[in-house]
Formats: structure tokens, sequence, C-alpha cells
């Protein structure tokens, strides 16, 4: 299978799926496989995920939300409060069934970088790698949130930042339902142009190496 779009080849990169129905960290290794990554480890629970990915340090971790003993959200909350950089600042796709309003709103102020529903699809999966690489969200810090920024356009705020105090989206209700495009519009849209890494920021030689490619493929 081709990339859909032309877009960035994902060989370079190394991913860790998060998920523990071996049957969805199958169907995930599959979709990889076919659009091109060939370095793709896997795991069954929070906890063991985020052994892997301290110790194999992947390009982007693809996690589930509800699994025990360790959530996948809780294995995010612990990456971003990692004083390990190389796993800190690893980006994020949350693949889950929940798509309840607040459910998002959590998982956005946990830090991570994209939220994609079950079932999958190819398409779907690559469209949102191909954000990550092609943008990437400068990370901010904050008393309250550490993580990719959320800001959108040209938007400016002044206000007291709210992100992870659980008071941003205190009123959603959970019994609210939203669809893949729904997610993305409200929550996840690109941040303002060229807001790439701050220097401070690290990002992965294989993250790297991927945005060049995709530079070139535009040229």
């Amino acid at each position: 299978m081709s990339t859909p779009g032309g877009g960035p080849g994902l060989t370079n990169l190394k991913f860790l799926v998060v998920d523990d129905h071996a049957q969805i960290r199958s169907l995930v290794r599959t979709i990889l496989f076919a659009l091109g990554a060939r370095n793709i480890l896997d795991a069954a629970d929070g906890g063991e995920g985020l052994k892997v990915a301290t110790e194999s340090e992947p390009d982007i971790v693809i996690v589930d939300w509800a699994m025990e003993p360790m959530s996948g959200i809780d294995m995010v909350k612990a990456m971003r409060q990692s004083n390990n950089d190389k796993l800190k600042y690893i980006p994020i796709i949350m693949l889950t069934g929940f798509s309840e309003r607040g459910r998002i709103v959590a998982a956005r102020n946990a830090g991570i970088n994209e939220y994609l529903l079950k079932p999958i699809s190819p398409r779907t999966l690559y469209s949102r790698v191909r954000a990550i690489i092609e943008q990437p969200r400068r990370f901010v810090k904050t008393k309250y949130y550490f993580g990719p920024d959320r800001r959108r356009g040209e938007e400016t705020f002044n206000g007291p930042d709210k992100r992870g105090t659980g008071e941003e989206g205190a009123q959603d209700d959970m019994s609210i339902q939203m669809t893949q495009d729904e997610i993305e519009a409200e929550y996840f849209m690109p941040t303002v142009a060229g807001s790439a890494a701050s220097a401070e920021q690290y990002v992965s030689p294989g993250i790297r190496r991927a945005q060049e490619l995709a530079k070139k493929n535009r040229r």
C-alpha cells in the first residue's frame, strides 16, 4: 500500500502500539506495516508500554485508553511528567473507542498530540501520523500543564491557563458523543503556521528525518 495522498513514508519511524487487546495491536501493526513502517513495538498495558518506551525511545506512541493495571491516560501523564526529555516529548496518539466530549478534553489536558476513534482505517491513522510529522506542535509548560500547544490559528489567550486543572471542560456532558471530524475541528486543528519545535524541545532523529523527506516531497 502506498501512503495516502503521496505523503511522507514511515520507513524511518519507530512506533510503539499499546493496547490490551492482541487483535487491535495486530491490526494497528498490519496497517503501519502496509504504510511502510518496519520498526513496530507493542505492549499490553500502560505500565509495560511505559517500560518499553523508556528503553526503546519510539518516535511515536499509539495508546489505548482503557487498560489494566495502568491505563493509557495514566501512561500519557507519566510520560509528560518524566524528567527524561526523550520520553516526555514523544508524540502520542490516543486510539480509543471513547467518543465522549469529556474524555476528549481529559486526554487533551493529559498531553496527547492526536485523538483517534476506533474502528480505524489506514487513511485515518496515516492522517494523524502525517499531522505529527508535517504540522508539529510546539510544547508548552505552565503551572498545570505540559504538552503540545492547543491554541488554534492566530488565536491568542490572555487569561489564566486552566489546561490540566480539570476546570477546562468541567461542564462537558459525558453523554455528548463526537465524531472524528468534530474532534479534529474542535480540539486538534493545526496550530499557527510555522510554530515548529522550540530550541529546547527534543525531536527524535526518526521524526526529523521524516520531516526532511516531507519537505523534499513538497518541492
